[in-house]
């Protein structure tokens, strides 16, 4: 009996140990991310190996984390994915339950090395399916549709090396380095965080026609150098900037228009693979790898899941390497999940993009710009009124929460533990004093100005110039913020010439009565010395320019009393509408005059001055353009693809306020940017005008020159200032980028990344004889108030009604990343002599500096 009984024991002991060996479980659980900038790795494929393992693994979601449940032991486990090298790592064979973390190191890879089939690439039938079936696929099937969103913003400071380490500033933030170094792993690199933001938000989509609008619930931001307000609310909030379509032929990005891989330019771009088949969400899906045909190109290369169902795209992960032609960037990176809704369409329901800045030298580190998007509860098809879409960027008044009990709740997932981090120790960096007077600097150089709460101060390109008339000019000014009032707006500045001894001032008030319309009321008041053809209101925009004008011989110089009280308005999205009140003096310092009779011939009276009040309504249609709020400016983005369209007209009012004229003048213009395909991106600006009254030049149309040696887009390079008036005029400004079409080609000098870079400008204008009459000498002035008699007399030029003028200009951009070299040939007029005497040039050279991806 006792023996039986020890058999029966055995018998048990040996039954356990298979039961146990069946339905034994090993957990191995872990996090893929890169080891330089510590993102998740989604979709990378990770397996076991071992005697009687086989075909035994996991895929990483969009957070990088794989499970892997197995009822055999492995020797080992791997990983690979993409674009990074594949890693093996030896398993712990006495435990049960582990946790594996890889850091993946970058590897160019070129699937021109893969085999493909003899025939057609079986890729193509995919793809041409997805192309076929992207109508119902496509968000944009739907009529609309709004979705929760939660965004996570950061910026990191990565690459770190020990000497910058040594660096003052780096050594007081010495634990803070440590601590990541830790939180990086065995084969990471540390990244020190400078900014983190966390968003709630709602985001609204409109199809026909076609609005946006992303609604800031809530917001919690904490950076270096970062005063929390409307302008960086707005940037966190992350859809209006990172709403990406891969279906669409090009993805935007920094402004550069990225071939995406499954638009129509799929197969003469890029490479295809069928790596495998999976099944995501229970979507069973191609796995499908892509690489650019020329990598220099603004191309993607990564690997997309198409559903085999519907073919559809649901995953997608894309990434442009620094071989690309874009400035300051070592690496692009779009990650995107998506989610099938009821009605067919896929809407983006997670979004990662990860943009790695290049270090500006071997000695200096780089930075990470991370930003993280999950969006849920989708409602389709519902659109709102067009109205609703006016500010499509909207802060709420509250927004501002930080509290950690209410961001537990709100949060779509649970923050890493280097989220967490990073939040802690994001204080002890901004607090270093050395690291708040390098914020300041950088401020200072973005902006112009030096700010404060309440004030700020500047321009600073404005502070001193020195010319022919005022000698030294010094120049102090100051603006009011949104910390000083909401809607109150104060502006002020004074100079002085060392030379002319005459004080120069300004001031202006303006009052915004609606945000959501746009609606500002303002007056204001200036006493300046100008230049002829070279006043703000010709130069535009370009301030710089304007500044660099006032510097040297300073010819055709005139003192100037200007008052205004003006109205701008926004009434519906796209439209703007301004309406001014004006009035200028006229005052030259050099030999002026125009007959006040001229119908009296050679015995007309003269006169060396005068005065013109006139009202101006300007019209501006810009559909699509998006603007940002910065306290109480206004900050446009642009519009894509639309032409910007302006219309002006303006009334001279004789007798008010002492005017001289009656008069009325007619502008339009047209601006438009778009893409021409692979060959690059151009853009044009047409612009007309028509004066039917009689004036003095001055007052006409002064085409705009450029004597300086610094290229000006919105000026005829070739032509001296004031050259050419006319009283009615069409011209083009053409200019076109071929990017890297041709130099990325050239082995020798693709590596510097240049721009080969086009343009002409073409001008037709004249001036009736009624003008040209008014500008002849007559009898001397009575009572002068103006010019120097003793100073050359300026003459005012016509064109040639069947002659237009003409330049083209090629050139080189991107010159070490800043720089811009282009030359012009003037090709008419080559005879012709310039108001100061001078003989024009038919061959120049420019140069800008200028920042740009």
């Amino acid at each position: 009996m006792i023996k039986q009984k020890y058999i029966a024991l055995l018998i048990f002991f040996i039954a356990f140990l298979i039961h146990q060996n069946i339905f034994a479980q090993y957990v191995i659980t872990g996090r893929i991310t890169d080891a330089k900038n510590g993102d998740p790795l989604p979709f990378a494929t990770v397996g076991l190996k071992g005697a009687n393992i086989m075909n035994v693994g996991a895929q990483t979601n969009f957070e990088g984390i794989y499970t892997i449940k197995t009822k055999y032991k492995a020797d080992s486990i791997y990983v690979s994915t993409v674009n990074y090298k594949k890693k093996t790592k030896i398993l712990d064979q006495s435990l049960d339950t582990q946790t594996i973390d890889f850091q993946l190191q970058s590897e160019a890879k070129s699937l021109d090395e893969v085999v493909v089939y003899s025939g057609e690439n079986p890729a193509f039938k995919i793809l041409r399916k997805l192309g076929e079936n992207a109508n119902k696929n496509d968000r944009k099937r739907l009529t609309a549709f709004e979705y929760d969103s939660y965004s996570k913003m950061e910026l990191d400071v990565n690459n770190i090396s020990e000497k910058f380490k040594q660096k003052k500033v780096m050594k007081q933030i010495q634990g803070a380095i440590e601590k990541f170094e830790k939180m990086a792993g065995e084969d990471g690199k540390a990244v020190i965080p400078t900014f983190i933001s966390e968003t709630i938000s709602k985001f609204y989509y409109r199809e026909s026609p076609a609005r946006k609008k992303e609604m800031v619930l809530k917001n919690n931001i904490k950076g270096v150098g970062v005063k929390e307000g409307s302008f960086v609310s707005q940037l966190v909030g992350g859809n209006i900037f990172a709403n990406y379509d891969f279906y669409d032929n090009y993805v935007p990005f920094l402004g550069k228009d990225i071939i995406s891989p499954v638009g129509n330019n799929w197969k003469g771009t890029y490479s295809w693979y069928i790596a495998d088949t999976t099944n995501i969400d229970g979507h069973i899906c191609y796995g499908m790898e892509f690489d650019p045909k020329n990598d220099k190109d603004l191309v993607f290369t990564g690997k997309a899941y198409i559903d085999t169902a519907s073919y559809a795209l649901v995953q997608i992960d894309a990434t442009v390497g620094k071989q690309a032609n874009i400035n300051f960037i070592d690496k692009i990176k779009i990650s995107q999940e998506l989610d099938q809704t009821p009605e067919g369409a896929w809407l983006p329901s997670k979004t990662r993009f990860l943009i790695d800045i290049a270090e500006i030298s071997k000695n200096s580190a780089g930075m990470l710009l991370k930003m993280y998007i999950s969006n849920k509860n989708y409602v389709l098809n519902q659109p709102k009124e067009l109205s609703f879409y006016d500010l499509p960027i909207e802060v709420a008044e509250d927004s501002k929460e930080s509290d950690p009990k209410y961001w537990l709740e709100a949060r779509h997932e649970s923050l890493s533990a280097q989220d967490i981090l990073a939040s802690r120790l994001i204080d002890t960096v901004r607090n270093v004093p050395i690291v708040k007077t390098y914020v300041e600097v950088a401020e200072i150089i973005a902006s112009g100005y030096k700010r404060y709460d309440k004030f700020a101060f500047g321009p600073y390109i404005n502070l001193f110039a020195v010319n022919r008339e005022e000698g030294l000019r010094t120049r102090f000014g100051f603006k009011t913020l949104a910390g000083f009032d909401k809607n109150w707006i104060l502006k002020g500045w004074v100079g002085f010439g060392t030379k002319d001894k005459v004080f120069k001032y300004g001031g202006e008030v303006n009052y915004i009565l609606s945000r959501r319309h746009w609606t500002v009321v303002g007056i204001k008041h200036s006493y300046d010395i100008e230049r002829v053809g070279l006043t703000p209101e010709i130069i535009g925009d370009n301030k710089i320019f304007y500044a660099f004008t006032r510097w040297g011989n300073f010819s055709g110089a005139f003192y100037r009393r200007e008052n205004e009280i003006f109205l701008k308005t926004e009434p519906t999205k796209g439209f703007s509408l301004n309406v001014a009140f004006t009035t200028r003096s006229f005052n030259p310092l050099f030999k002026f005059q125009y007959r006040t009779e001229p119908q009296l011939g050679l015995q007309s009276n003269s006169q060396d001055f005068y005065d013109d009040s006139f009202l101006t309504i300007e019209a501006r249609f810009a559909k699509g353009e998006t603007y940002l709020m910065d306290g109480n400016e206004r900050l446009s983005l642009g519009t894509k693809r639309i032409p910007v369209i302006t219309l002006t007209y303006q009334h001279g009012v004789k007798g008010v306020v002492g005017s001289d004229f009656n008069y009325d003048k007619f502008t339009a213009k047209i601006y438009q940017s778009f893409r021409l395909g692979s060959f690059g991106r151009s853009d044009y600006t047409i612009q007309a005008g028509y004066i039917p009254s009689n004036l003095p030049a001055p007052l006409l149309f002064p085409h705009l020159g450029n004597q300086t040696f610094f290229y000006n887009r919105a000026a005829f390079n070739t032509m001296n200032f004031f050259e050419f008036v006319s009283d009615k005029y069409v011209s083009l400004n053409y200019n076109h980028n071929f990017e890297g079409l041709l130099f990325n080609r050239i082995p020798a000098i693709r590596q510097l990344k240049w721009r080969l870079i086009a343009s002409a400008n073409v001008l037709f204008g004249s001036q009736r004889q009624e003008n040209l009459d008014l500008m002849t000498e007559a009898i001397p002035v009575i009572n002068p108030r103006g010019g120097d008699i003793t100073r050359p007399r300026y003459t005012f030029s016509s064109l040639d009604a069947n002659k237009p003028y003409v330049e083209v200009g090629y050139g080189i951009d991107n010159i070490f990343k800043i720089f811009r070299i282009q030359a012009f040939h003037r090709l008419t007029y080559l005879d012709h002599t310039s108001p100061d005497g001078r003989l024009p040039k038919s061959f120049v050279v420019k140069a800008s500096v200028h920042f740009s991806f």
